[in-house]
């Protein structure tokens, strides 16, 4: 309905998104650009990563611009794939001589209530939504870190979905990873790079697999398994010890797992 009723294509609300952190949190092209280049750097170290490719800030402006802001290299790919993970009970795995197994500490799947006050997309009227309301997104992210008794500070590690740029720095902030304006300040100061104080998509997100729902979002959990276990060979998080999810179907629902060690 949004493609045909609003021409709102993927790229179109993508790039509102991108608009709306540059005129409320002074977010630049470059921002988004530096997303690209750090996602791209980890999966350069994935051999399950479609694309194994380091790219540039300047590779990234000076890509074909799709929707501004957003250039080619901003966006993901679209891609197909599978993904399987294997679910024991403790006590099955403390037989088998996995005595510090990782454990799912949370999934949370959220769908939009009626009426949402609180608008996802950037808005195309003057309506006022309520501002005390959570977003749709943040309440992804609040049922997971309740489900698990955790919290934002809690976080190590995290994979979400990067379907542009701009969306990564979003997510940090649906996450409770900082307050709101605050993505682009941890991004500068190198934070969100492995090494850094919380990494974000040290698979190298879909920047380096494109979009394959819902195989991605299993491959987020793979990934932070091999990164609680300490098998993320070249792309590791040294001591991490909880990881969290994040995904999202636009106004359908979205979903949060949370894992420990």
């Amino acid at each position: 309905m949004r493609f045909r009723l609003l021409g709102m294509t993927n790229p179109a609300y993508f790039a509102l998104y991108a608009r709306r952190r540059m005129d409320l949190y002074g977010a630049t092209a470059e921002d988004f650009a530096a997303v690209k280049v750090k996602n791209s750097r980890h999966g350069l170290a994935n051999p399950n990563a479609r694309y194994r490719k380091e790219v540039s800030a300047d590779d990234v402006l000076n890509s074909a611009v799709v929707c501004d802001p957003l250039h080619l290299l901003d966006i993901c790919a679209t891609s197909d794939g599978g993904a399987a993970v294997v679910l024991t009970s403790v006590e099955y795995a403390r037989k088998h001589g996995l005595t510090d197994p990782v454990t799912v500490k949370a999934i949370s799947t959220v769908t939009p209530r009626f009426p949402q006050t609180t608008i996802d997309m950037p808005l195309m009227s003057t309506d006022a939504g309520s501002s005390a309301e959570r977003t749709f997104k943040e309440s992804i992210a609040d049922a997971a870190y309740a489900e698990a008794d955790l919290g934002p500070e809690d976080v190590d590690v995290a994979e979400v979905y990067d379907l542009s740029t701009a969306l990564e720095l979003d997510w940090m902030e649906d996450l409770g990873l900082c307050k709101r304006g605050e993505a682009e300040h941890l991004l500068r100061a190198g934070d969100t790079t492995i090494g850094g104080r919380i990494p974000v998509n040290p698979s190298g997100g879909l920047a380096c697999f494109g979009e394959a729902v819902p195989a991605q979002a299993l491959a987020q959990v793979c990934e932070l398994t091999w990164q609680l276990r300490g098998q993320a060979e070249g792309r590791q998080v040294e001591g991490a010890r909880v990881g969290i999810t994040a995904n999202q179907g636009l106004f359908g629902h979205g979903s949060s797992v949370i894992l420990a060690r």
